[in-house]
């Protein structure tokens, strides 16, 4: 318990700077960094099939989903010797064979290659350490110690995810035109690219999202603490190589996967067939993680309330709400013992017709102008800016 103790007192240190940094009411800004997922997106490259370098250099200019935390591993892109309809078991393999897991806690402790040493400065960035809380709410520091920590490990380590895309093209026209255009999409002129795809007519996109997680809970995470973390200064280098071989303790768990195909889109009119490639491509893959939050509640995003008169909130059509979807409110507790915890206080509804738009590329089109998705109260009281939404279903 020393190692623990030790390392409660150093988060005690950074929680007080940042409550004496900060002003005690919750910004929208920083409400947004509140508590996110952290994902490594990768796709699955099939080799010899057809647009599978298209495929590729479209997906690497995909954005990165903004609302989750980017816990990118470096290697985007996998190959698989054996071709299946469902790639859950390839992706199990992959992540077992290279030890996924052990890299995603190595990346969360912010390991030094050379050293093998460990840092709190990554779970500090993201954690509840720098975020503000409503005043009321704010514990002693004495208390919140031993409670940071269980935060981190249950409320961060725990939601750290792999995503998989398994992007395939089709199209109406010539299949060897659409390869031929594609191959060298990046380096002709737009008009080039124009011409040659009016005789493609129609395509879409076909995307299967294959979500994994971290397994992570309090006997792997004493077991990290006492067997493996070493910091800088006080490197044990038994316990360096003893993590390095450890090739058992960290996995990767399937969680679940989703499937969407895009409408049928056609070239003709588009000014820029590359960016609707991207966008096509963008919002197909942001289709299946928004139906895999609906699926998995602990992989649901949650949302600050902007403002409260009216009640508005950033969310929109990326994540496929609807003026049938329904959200708590919720605010964040802290007990006698320093632990948070989150308490339903309300229920709200999106108001039909001013869901936000927020798709990718959704500037482009004439009639996205709502800002920001305005609710309707269904339940509770004393709402406050800052507090966070998330989507329930019944």
């Amino acid at each position: 318990m020393g190692l623990l103790n030790h390392l409660a007192a150093r988060i005690v240190i950074l929680l007080l700077l940042s409550i004496i940094s900060s002003p005690c009411f919750p910004q929208s800004e920083e409400a947004n960094t509140y508590e996110r997922s952290s994902i490594h997106v990768m796709m699955i490259k099939h080799l010899n099939q057809r647009f599978d370098d298209v495929i590729e250099q479209v997906f690497l200019q995909t954005p990165f989903p903004e609302r989750f935390n980017d816990h990118n591993l470096g290697v985007k892109v996998v190959t698989f010797a054996e071709h299946k309809d469902d790639q859950s078991a390839n992706i199990q393999s992959f992540a077992d064979q290279v030890n996924l897991g052990q890299k995603m806690v190595a990346k969360w402790f912010n390991r030094d290659k050379q050293t093998g040493s460990f840092n709190m400065e990554l779970i500090k960035e993201r954690g509840l350490y720098n975020a503000n809380q409503q005043q009321t709410n704010v514990a002693r520091a004495s208390i919140r110690g031993m409670a940071l920590l269980e935060d981190a490990g249950e409320l961060l380590i725990h939601n750290t995810y792999l995503v998989v895309n398994d992007i395939k093209y089709q199209s109406k026209g010539s299949r060897n035109t659409f390869l031929k255009t594609f191959a060298s999409i990046f380096a002709g002129s737009v008009s080039q690219m124009q011409k040659a795809l009016q005789s493609i007519g129609g395509f879409n996109v076909h995307v299967t999202t294959y979500l994994f997680r971290l397994r992570w809970n309090d006997d792997i995470a004493n077991t990290f603490y006492q067997n493996y973390y070493t910091e800088d200064g006080d490197t044990d280098k038994d316990k360096v190589e003893a993590f390095k071989k450890d090739n058992q303790l960290f996995k990767m768990e399937f969680v679940g996967k989703a499937e969407a195909e895009s409408k049928e889109t056609h070239f003709k009119a588009s000014k820029d067939p590359q960016a609707l490639l991207l966008k096509v491509t963008t919002r197909t893959m942001d289709h299946n993680l928004a139906s895999l939050q609906q699926i998995y509640p602990d992989f649901r995003i949650k949302a600050p309330l902007l403002s409260v008169d009216p009640l508005t909130a950033d969310v929109g059509l990326k994540e496929d709400v609807t003026e049938n979807a329904r959200f708590e409110v919720l605010e964040r507790v802290i007990d006698e013992q320093g632990k948070m915890s989150y308490v339903q206080v309300g229920l709200i509804k999106p108001v039909k017709g001013k869901i936000k738009d927020n798709r990718f590329m959704a500037e482009e089109d004439a009639e996205s102008t709502v800002e920001a998705t305005e609710f309707e109260k269904i339940s509770g009281k004393d709402f406050y800016p800052g507090m966070l939404i998330r989507e329930i279903t019944e």
